[in-house]
């Protein structure tokens, strides 16, 4: 399963829609705290993370993983000034940084690059 976390509808719905076009099960979250409950029952491959998300953002949501030795390759989607680079390094999950807007030929290279394979 991949895991898209944002809280942007269009977008998940966009990235859901070609996923599944590709062949593989997806599922959605609109936060950290959606994005969580889903890594805690699922086999999860590779997760699309958004950082500046409510409730439960996308750093947030890693340090919860870190700490609970979630390791699920992640691929972080977001605008260049919602996150810092030294803090990202802390996080040996983030596999590729993909600046909002994105090609989505990258975004699918990178899934098959990084996502585990069951």
């Amino acid at each position: 399963m991949i895991l898209v976390v944002d809280d942007d509808e269009q977008l998940r719905e966009l990235l859901e829609a070609a996923l599944a076009d590709c062949g593989y099960r997806v599922e959605t979250a609109i936060d950290g705290a959606d994005a969580y409950r889903h890594l805690k029952t699922e086999d999860c491959r590779c997760m699309l993370l958004d950082i500046n998300m409510p409730r439960i953002n996308g750093i947030e949501l890693l340090l919860l993983m870190q700490s609970e030795g979630l390791d699920v390759p992640t691929i972080l989607m977001a605008d260049h000034g919602d996150f810092d680079d030294a803090e990202l390094k802390q996080f040996e999950s983030v596999c590729k940084f993909m600046p909002k807007p994105f090609s989505m030929v990258e975004l699918m290279e990178a899934i098959q690059t990084h996502a585990r394979k069951f």
